[in-house]
């Protein structure tokens, strides 16, 4: 039964924004995902010396999280407070947030019925920075 906003219609899902991959040393990981997959590092917008924030071509976003127990899969919505009541509607336990990360990006957590963890954004850099994020070869986030 799909989640639903309202009585007719299903939350709207734009776009996968990011997938959370679990890696075990941020330096020993980063090799294969910058250096071999070609994806370019950019400035994390959550503070945290376990995550590397990458993009692909498209502007998918690839998350590398040192010590995360599973990985997960966050989707863009349309309406981002019609699917976190949808969400909550359905009984559904929000495991985290919602948050608003520094860019203005607002996310929830939650788990499907097979114990996935999913994650629902809206777009990212939606308000302006009060610091400029830089980020080093290594995925290191800085405000400068």
């Amino acid at each position: 039964m799909p989640i639903m906003a309202d009585s007719s219609q299903p939350v709207r899902i734009k776009t996968i924004n990011h997938v959370g991959v679990p890696v075990s040393e941020r330096e020993k990981s980063l090799p294969f995902y910058r250096d071999m997959a070609g994806l370019e590092i950019i400035p994390a917008m959550e503070d945290g010396k376990s995550l590397v924030w990458m993009e692909t071509a498209d502007h998918t976003m690839v998350h590398n999280v040192e010590g995360a127990p599973i990985p997960h899969v966050a989707f863009e919505v349309e309406d981002f407070d019609a699917a976190l009541a949808a969400v909550r509607a359905a009984g559904i336990e929000i495991i985290k947030g919602p948050l608003e990360r520094v860019d203005g990006q607002r996310a929830f957590y939650c788990f499907d019925s097979d114990g996935n963890r999913l994650e629902f954004t809206t777009a990212r850099n939606l308000k302006p920075l009060k610091r400029e994020r830089v980020v080093d070869e290594w995925g290191r986030t800085s405000e400068v």
